[in-house]
């Protein structure tokens, strides 16, 4: 019979695990033993709502998706710091199934090998350079990078655009009445004809001035901002502080979806964000432009 103790540590940012993938693997495990520990990496509640039920009935861990601005892997390493620190902390644990993103986790592989811990891994290709170091390899049927279920934000239609009112010219606050020439039959005398001729036509009244309406800037926290790190850190820390279930601070709400919004399009502009050459900036930008559009969704409902 087995009874591993097993932890599951899954970075869900980086290696695109989807519903149907994660519970085949779960089933697997349990015919090995039991998961005694769970801790997703790089969640998010809304982009992972499949995984919510399992860490609500099981009370797993999460942590959520942190990127920085110059990154040369995907491997968190968030994953490495947990696993030493249960591995000397939670001696019951005699089982890791590690599902993390490319880079090199030899140093972390051979540290709890040599404490006697059993190693699992699944059929990802950002663990290929580590497989040899695995005792035991899960295939998933299920898992399928392309075809991942995460959450769709509701979209809702644009309003259309009013058309501007009229302009009316006003004359001491009385609007100017159209001008209508008036055509008479009735011959005139001399004396009238003379009179128009010489007598000075009034000076037309002078335009009104119209002020130009000059839009107001959106407020951009981050304009001085040169370290797209340290912004995002700022990112996560001011969206951790909010509760979305409530409608409570909506104030912060709207100032922060302004500033993401603002840091976005400045960055993209300059060729960057969005546009940029570099995958994982460019992966960066394409996340915040959705946590955005799903913060203005919850507080639109």
């Amino acid at each position: 019979m087995n009874n591993k103790k097993i932890a599951l540590l899954v970075d869900v940012d980086n290696v695109k695990i989807g519903g149907e993938a994660f519970n085949e693997l779960y089933a697997k495990l349990n015919e090995l033993g039991d998961v005694v520990y769970c801790k997703f990496y790089g969640y998010n509640d809304r982009k992972h709502i499949y995984l919510s039920d399992a860490i609500a009935r099981y009370g797993y861990e999460t942590a959520p998706f942190m990127r920085y601005k110059k990154r040369f892997s995907q491997l968190d390493s968030r994953i490495i710091v947990d696993a030493i620190k249960l591995n000397y902390t939670k001696t019951e644990i005699d089982t890791y199934c590690i599902i993390a993103g490319d880079g090199d986790l030899i140093p972390l592989l051979v540290e709890l090998k040599s404490c006697g811990r059993f190693l699992i891994d699944i059929n990802t290709p950002y663990q290929e350079q580590n497989t040899h170091m695995f005792d035991a390899h899960i295939k998933l049927s299920s898992l399928n990078e392309e075809n991942v279920e995460t959450y769709v934000p509701k979209t809702k239609k644009a309003p259309k655009a009013k058309k501007p009112a009229p302009i009316v010219l006003q004359k001491n606050n009385e609007s100017v009445a159209p001008i209508k020439t008036k055509t008479t039959t009735v011959e005139e005398t001399e004396e009238e004809v003379v009179a128009k001729t010489v007598a000075p036509k009034p000076a037309p009244a002078p335009a009104p001035v119209v002020e130009p309406v000059v839009e107001e800037e959106p407020s951009d926290a981050y304009a001085d901002e040169t370290d797209v790190s340290e912004v995002l850190n700022d990112i996560v820390d001011r969206y951790n502080q909010l509760d979305f279930m409530t409608n409570d601070d909506m104030d912060k709400k709207v100032q922060l979806i302004k500033d993401i919004e603002a840091f976005v399009n400045r960055e993209t502009a300059k060729g960057e964000g969005l546009k940029s050459k570099n995958e994982d900036i460019r992966q960066i930008f394409v996340d915040l432009k959705h946590i955005s559009d799903d913060m203005k969704n919850t507080i639109n409902q």
